[in-house]
């Protein structure tokens, strides 16, 4: 204890300021002038000062640690997601303990209670399809820990959420491929339950009804957000007597399981079929052709659901508590109008 006095002792008198002005700026609190900040913040560099979690916490009543916990079959979007958590905690000077749950488990709200008490958590982040689980929320009200929904299912209501308009971004996939001349789309859904899967759902299904275009129920397969289910949805749609021809799937990698079920059967994207999936996650462009995607700015989303939190615990208002970050149409090289070939495939579909 005495030498981390004396080291904090150190960089106070180093930079010309007071021990608890000096504990302000490791505790990284509001209020504390830029100039003073960096004078600190120099000498703390100049003595090789670095405090840890245990000590900035007995400081005051925080732990500067933020939990994430999810459940969710892509790999690529927890990636994503995790990037941009941990940048953002360190960035804040807090550090990310992360936990996978399974929202199906009956041990689940028992495992949640324990992560929060044991690790005493100033917060936590909740993706989908946790953010939306009402027994969630009450063991986080229980113990007073704030938290952030990501993507949630509710409107905004007073609670801090970030997300993307997955109906918007639906639509504007959608009205490409009619735009390129399709009217045979076949559409696979995510996970069943997710807030994503639905708005995705009905922002397709809007922009089919805005072209005057009917939605065929034997063009809708439930997937759930693997390659998987790509595979299986492919292969049932290339089935059919008359098989679409385009593929919309509610992310890359069940579009990229679509794409192996074509080239399973000798076609050629997007000559024969076109496909086009959602995320903009690595594997989009991996395969080949690339797939036409949307761009879903994940970990911006989960930086940002960081910095609400933060703000938050610092009692610093957001200007934005409910912020809708944008998305991007990427048009790449698996999408193109239906060509004469596609007609040999319905001829062929159901042999």
């Amino acid at each position: 204890m005495n030498q981390k006095k004396s080291t904090l002792a150190s960089v106070a008198q180093l930079a010309g300021v007071s021990i608890k002005t000096a504990s302000r700026v490791v505790r990284r609190e509001p209020n504390v002038s830029a100039s003073t900040r960096h004078r600190v913040e120099e000498a703390m560099r100049a003595v090789s000062y670095r405090p840890s979690i245990a000590a900035r916490a007995t400081v005051g009543s925080r732990s500067y640690l933020i939990g994430l916990v999810f459940d969710n079959p892509n790999s690529n979007y927890i990636v994503d997601l995790l990037r941009g958590a941990m940048h953002q905690t360190r960035e804040e000077g807090y550090h990310l303990i992360v936990e996978p749950i399974r929202s199906q488990d009956a041990s689940m709200i028992h495992e949640l209670r324990r992560l929060v008490i044991q690790s005493n958590l100033d917060g936590i982040v909740l993706p989908p399809p946790i953010c939306d689980l009402p027994e969630v929320l009450e063991v986080l009200k229980e113990q007073s820990t704030p938290y952030v929904k990501i993507a949630s299912s509710e409107s905004p209501s007073g609670g801090l959420s970030v997300g993307m308009d997955d109906v918007s971004a639906a639509m504007a996939m959608t009205s490409h491929l009619t735009d390129l001349g399709h009217t045979d789309i076949g559409f696979i859904l995510g996970r069943q339950g997710t807030a994503t899967t639905s708005r995705r759902f009905e922002g397709f299904q809007r922009a089919m009804r805005g072209r005057g275009i009917a939605v065929k129920p034997e063009y809708i397969y439930e997937g759930d957000y693997t390659f998987k289910a790509g595979l299986l949805a492919g292969e049932q749609f290339l089935n059919l007597a008359s098989p679409p021809s385009a593929i919309f799937a509610s992310n890359d990698e069940m579009a990229a399981g679509v794409t192996m079920a074509a080239l399973g059967r000798n076609l050629v994207v997007p000559d024969d079929i076109s496909i086009a999936g959602f995320d903009d996650s690595p594997i989009s462009t991996m395969i080949w052709p690339p797939l036409t995607t949307i761009r879903q700015p994940i970990q911006a989303i989960s930086q940002k659901a960081i910095s609400l939190l933060i703000n938050d615990l610092r009692e610093i208002e957001n200007e934005d508590a409910n912020p809708t970050l944008p998305f991007d149409l990427i048009v790449r090289g698996s999408t193109a109008p239906p060509s004469i070939a596609h007609a040999n495939i319905k001829l062929s579909g159901s042999s």
